[in-house]
């Protein structure tokens, strides 16, 4: 048997990094997520509140979300057309840790691309090294611990997009872009700017849109157009219009769309923009991401937006680099741009053949995301799967099955965190900070933070004291610090 030459296993040599990237970032992400649906951990309303998106999607229904009040459409909180696609997933499978396992295909997926643009840049030892770091990166690793956000679809996105600008095929990066004003208001300005740095990096370059032509300049400017468009129309116009407060909810005056109110960061522009010193801290660990050399980049230019919205809000959440979902979208960025400067520093030639101090910035550049992530790896949210127990079903996850049980199926519920996405396949759910309704079961959960420690005694008591229309409520179930209540009669 004939040994396999070398020219057979350079396509394998190339393939490999991100076969290798995508199967442990979707091992590790889904056996996180498995985790935590199984061990009860609630970071958030959110899923809970996609969940009941996808559901009414996949009843061919607008997404009105009674967590977020009555007759509520997730469309007027943020514009995320694309989740569409979650209908034929619900209807598959109705239940919110499919969309968590979804959100982790995603950001698995999206280390493809990165991957192998970084293997045809660096060699396939550094590409695919970059492409692990990538994958389990702190802004990917955010994102699967805050559980499912419309950010899931942006991140394979922007790293297709990303893989396209650094090989100057401006066609596919602005195809693969354009698509990010359906998934996120915001994202029109990232639109803009990739269209921007498009425009500077390939202004001479002849780009061919079926019969038509036209350079790099042309195309770019048309896409930062398009960008600029959806953002305004969405914020001014659409949001607005569908919102149950007449206006874009998420502005930077304040977030009243998730409680956080207005804004109490003062002073200059600066000031804002730089402290506290989180902030500082959140931009040393991007640029790390970017090698540093990445910063020289025009697609660098695509987090400037993100970073914006972020750090003139008030809401400390947003400044963070550690948690939450938010820094999801800057990895595919970041790598992109580092890969960018190599690539344009390298030109055509072999690494070995480029000059000795590219070699050495190359290898700075590439070595400090790779440092980057092996330090911040304990704190990250995957390290957690190390500890003892985790992943286990808590001691009451019985008495939750017999609460989700109690709850009749196509009924309506109100109810606190705990078990707000666990019932949202079973019944239409309602959250007791926003209801204004009397459902026909109310759950409390006397271990939920919504009662800041002083849990109602009697859920029935509490309902019927809540009561808007004099409904008489019956405490049906006792058992593990749940209680149900359910309604009997007006």
């Amino acid at each position: 048997m004939r040994p396999l030459s070398r020219a057979c296993l350079r396509p394998a040599a190339g393939v490999l990094p991100a076969v290798v990237a995508v199967a442990v970032g979707a091992l590790l992400m889904c056996t996180y997520s498995v985790g935590q649906w199984t061990s009860m951990q609630v970071p958030s309303w959110d899923l809970a509140i996609f969940s009941e998106l996808a559901k009414a999607y996949a009843h061919l229904e607008a997404p009105v979300v009674p967590i977020k009040g009555e007759g509520y459409n997730l469309l007027g909180d943020h514009f995320h057309p694309v989740l569409v696609l979650l209908a034929p997933v619900w209807a598959l499978w109705p239940s919110p840790l499919a969309l968590l396992l979804v959100q982790d295909l995603l950001l698995a997926v999206s280390a493809w691309p990165i991957t192998r643009a970084a293997a045809r840049t660096v060699g396939p030892w550094a590409g695919g090294a970059l492409g692990l770091v990538y994958v389990l990166s702190w802004g990917l690793q955010g994102a699967v611990a805050a559980q499912f956000h419309e950010i899931a679809f942006a991140v394979p996105m922007l790293a297709w997009a990303s893989a396209a600008f650094v090989e100057g095929r401006w066609r596919s990066c602005a195809a693969w872009v354009a698509p990010l004003v359906l998934v996120k208001e915001d994202l029109g300005l990232t639109v803009l700017m990739a269209g921007l740095a498009i425009a500077w990096r390939g202004q001479s370059d002849e780009v061919r849109l079926g019969r038509h032509r036209l350079t790099g300049a042309g195309l770019g400017l048309g896409l930062a157009l398009l960008g600029l468009l959806s953002f305004l129309l969405t914020v001014a116009v659409i949001l607005p219009a569908l919102s149950p407060t007449g206006a874009w909810e998420y502005g930077l005056g304040g977030n009243s769309g998730d409680g956080s109110g207005a804004s109490t960061v003062s002073g200059g522009l600066l000031e804002r923009l730089l402290t506290p010193s989180v902030k500082v801290a959140t931009l040393g660990v991007l640029a790390t991401t970017a090698g540093l050399v990445g910063l020289a980049s025009p697609w660098m230019a695509l987090v400037l937006p993100t970073l914006a919205w972020r750090f003139l809000s008030g809401k400390e959440a947003y400044w963070q680099w550690e948690h939450w979902h938010y820094n999801a979208v800057l990895m595919p960025v970041a790598v992109g741009a580092l890969l960018d400067v190599l690539r344009r520093l390298k030109g055509d030639r072999p690494w070995a053949q480029a000059a000795a101090g590219v070699r050495w910035l190359a290898a700075v550049a590439v070595g400090l995301p790779i440092a980057l992530g092996v330090a911040t790896a304990p704190r990250l949210a995957l390290a957690g799967m190390l500890e003892e127990g985790w992943g286990q079903e808590p001691p009451r996850a019985q008495a939750a099955r017999q609460v989700v049980e109690t709850v009749a199926q196509g009924s309506t519920v109100e109810t606190d965190l705990g078990l707000l996405a666990y019932l949202v396949p079973r019944a239409s759910v309602y959250w007791v900070g926003t209801s204004s309704v009397d459902t026909d079961y109310v759950v409390i959960d006397s271990y939920s933070p919504a009662w800041g420690g002083n849990p109602p005694a009697d859920a029935a008591e509490w309902a019927m004291s809540t009561s808007s229309s004099g409904a008489v409520y019956q405490l049906v179930l006792d058992v593990g610090g749940y209680q149900v209540a359910q309604r009997v009669g007006q």
